[in-house]
């Protein structure tokens, strides 16, 4: 049984132990010492980092009593090695762990729910309630969280007895027997917990819902605290001032400067609708009474404007209309049949060309690759005029 040193101070950062065992694995050398301040992977909370001897320490596990540490390189068995901690990364967990403490502790109470679902990753945290949270009460529930950031609030670590146990009303999520931990942030959160945790709530710094969604018929928060936390808030306000700044506007200001923006993009769009749509209408006018079928090649055309012009070509003559547009690996094409299907016109360019399409009788929209001079000869030949 490796003795567990973070449980007795998880703020120290340097420890000595002797090595039990070292075993080789494929990718890495799993070690085991006689006590350890390394803090493994458990309870959705990540393993610590730092080193042993030296040698880097990238992730632990607890199996059967015994942490083990897998490490880049051997040690020998029974020496003695200083063990060192990256407290950036441990403070990092801790700040993190506690926040999730306190928001759970608030919206179970809340909302008479539990905390079925946890998960600390490298970008943040998620937590899954089985409750429906309403939106619009997550402004409080944030605000409600960091008051206990404001006060201060001590988060006490305690084993009670198992009478004092039973009378206490703790969050778990399974049954638990022998000795229990229980960490205590005041009147917010009362729960069982193997992780690290900081002494005092001011610690935390900031606690930050950032993502909300329905998941298996409750919600799941997306959370970050403490230097997270600041980071965020400090990537949104370079955004918000590189968008106040492009826009003129004050920082403040940039929801009215973007509803202002989206407002004139309408309008230059129904514009551009209009002209659009008499560029088409001159091009139909143009083309000769007597050519039923119609072949027209346009730049950047989308399929909706490909869609409308070859209708347009169509009904002019009640024949067929192919309207092409360069892409990257050759054309887009939509193809309008007043007469014979237009699922066999297709079936037919198959035959000749790299043909992908598909539709109802009347349209077919796809994509044609193939050298521009030779589908152009080979629709010409075929009888249809190209409107150049």
């Amino acid at each position: 049984m490796t003795e567990k040193l973070f449980y007795l101070n998880g703020y120290s950062t340097e420890f000595k132990g002797t090595v039990l065992s070292c075993e080789k694995s494929k990718e890495s050398y799993h070690i085991v010492l006689n006590q350890t301040l390394f803090y493994p992977e458990g309870g959705g909370q990540p393993a610590d980092k730092g080193t042993l001897g030296g040698v880097a320490v990238f992730d632990v596990h607890e199996k059967n009593g015994e942490i083990i540490h897998y490490a880049e390189a051997p040690l020998a068995v029974g020496i003695e090695v200083e063990g060192k901690i990256d407290w950036a990364h441990r403070f990092d967990l801790m700040q993190n762990h506690s926040g999730e403490h306190i928001l759970s502790g608030i919206i179970c109470k809340k909302y008479h729910c539990d905390n079925v679902g946890f998960h600390m990753g490298r970008e943040g945290i998620t937590i899954d309630f089985n409750a429906q949270i309403p939106e619009e009460d997550l402004g409080w529930l944030e605000e409600r969280a960091n008051q206990a950031i404001w006060k201060n609030t001590p988060i006490d670590i305690t084993y009670p007895e198992k009478e004092e146990l039973e009378e206490l009303d703790y969050r778990s999520k399974i049954e638990l027997t022998g000795e229990v931990r229980i960490v205590k942030a005041g009147e917010y959160d009362c729960c069982a917990c193997c992780g690290t945790h900081v002494k005092l709530a001011g610690e935390i710094g900031i606690i930050k819902i950032v993502g909300v969604q329905n998941y298996k018929g409750g919600t799941r928060l997306e959370l970050l605290c403490g230097k997270r936390g600041l980071a965020y808030y400090q990537k949104i306000h370079q955004a918000a001032k590189e968008v106040g700044r492009a826009l003129s506007v004050q920082e403040e200001k940039i929801s009215l400067g973007v509803q202002k923006l989206l407002l004139e993009k309408d309008g230059y769009i129904q514009e551009l609708k209009k002209w659009k749509w008499q560029v088409f209408m001159h091009r139909i006018e143009k083309l000769p009474q007597d050519a039923e079928d119609i072949l027209i090649i346009e730049d950047e055309l989308s399929g909706k404007d490909m869609t409308a012009l070859a209708d347009l070509a169509a009904e002019k003559n009640d024949g067929r209309a192919i309207v092409m547009t360069p892409s990257e690996d050759g054309f887009a094409f939509v193809l309008v049949s007043r007469k014979m299907d237009a699922r066999k016109i297709v079936e037919i360019l198959k035959k000749i060309f790299d043909c992908k399409g598909g539709g109802k009788d009347g349209a077919v929209q796809g994509k044609l690759t193939g050298d521009r001079g030779e589908i152009i000869s080979f629709l010409q030949e075929a009888g249809y005029y190209f409107a150049e």
